[in-house]
């Protein structure tokens, strides 16, 4: 399916985090440039179940919101692994989740995955992914965190995982992947996310990535994982010479539109 150039959808983006340092200015900015942010959980300060759950309901509102005031954006929700509070249980997620999943902002769950792979994440991840027959009927997707720290390693862990769900293949976007790993996610048949930003993947690696794996580039979207900073890196790369165009729309609108199943 063709999608109108120069509509640029980021795929992995924290706008309520973002809108709270730049306000209505980046929210302008976003409107003139045809921008449309998919949200993902994540919150700062999280202690408590009571805490993570207000959260959860403040960001269903805050991109009604957005879209009220003219933003076209969407959101992800669930738990990220380091906003898990003590005394979250696995059989709290469906409970917690399932309500916003008809919401028709909600584009599915994220920001869900692993940190520090310690037992408690994996919990909590699996309960999330034990949603996949709702999921799936919802036709929804699945947005899963990898860390900085330990990636290739706590990456494979996240992998064998997914592997007990091959039925989420169509579904489930691998985010953050770099050189190191994103070999082993399209192989598995998953999608995969490359953020970009000068924190993590900057367009020499992301050239690498695309030389390597030619034939897997329909499988393959672009973010700026923005949060209390906004990296225009994403941004910029839409109007990168360096790059043709069709890869360029391929990587900023195509892909995670059909990906998210987004209709213009």
């Amino acid at each position: 399916m063709n999608y109108p150039y120069k509509i640029v959808i980021d795929s992995h983006i924290h706008l309520d985090l973002i809108y709270k340092k730049n306000n209505n200015k980046l929210l302008e900015w976003m409107k003139i440039q045809k921008y449309i942010p998919v949200s993902w959980a994540f919150a700062e300060d999280i202690e408590t179940l009571s805490d993570l759950k207000n959260y959860l309901k403040t960001q269903q509102d805050f991109i009604k919101q957005m879209n009220d005031r003219g933003l076209k954006s969407f959101f992800l929700s669930g738990v990220h692994p380091r906003n898990i509070p003590d005394d979250l249980k696995p059989c709290h997620i469906k409970e917690m989740i399932m309500p916003f999943l008809d919401n028709p902002f909600c584009l599915g769950i994220g920001e869900i995955g692993l940190e520090t792979g310690s037992s408690k994440e994996k919990e909590i991840f699996e309960a999330h992914l034990e949603m996949e027959k709702y999921i799936l009927e919802k036709e929804k997707c699945i947005g899963i965190h990898t860390p900085r720290n330990n990636k290739k390693e706590t990456a494979g862990k996240i992998l064998d995982i997914m592997d007990k769900y091959p039925g989420l293949k169509p579904a489930a976007v691998i985010d953050h992947c770099s050189l190191d790993i994103i070999g082993r996610v399209l192989e598995k048949g998953w999608w995969a996310g490359i953020t970009l930003s000068r924190i993590k993947t900057g367009f020499r690696e992301l050239a690498e990535i695309l030389d390597k794996f030619p034939d897997k580039i329909n499988k393959i979207m672009c973010n700026s994982d923005s949060g209390t900073v906004f990296y225009d890196d994403f941004f910029n790369f839409s109007d990168s010479r360096d790059f043709s165009a069709d890869l360029r729309q391929r990587l900023t609108c195509n892909n995670t539109a059909e990906f998210f199943k987004m209709i213009f």
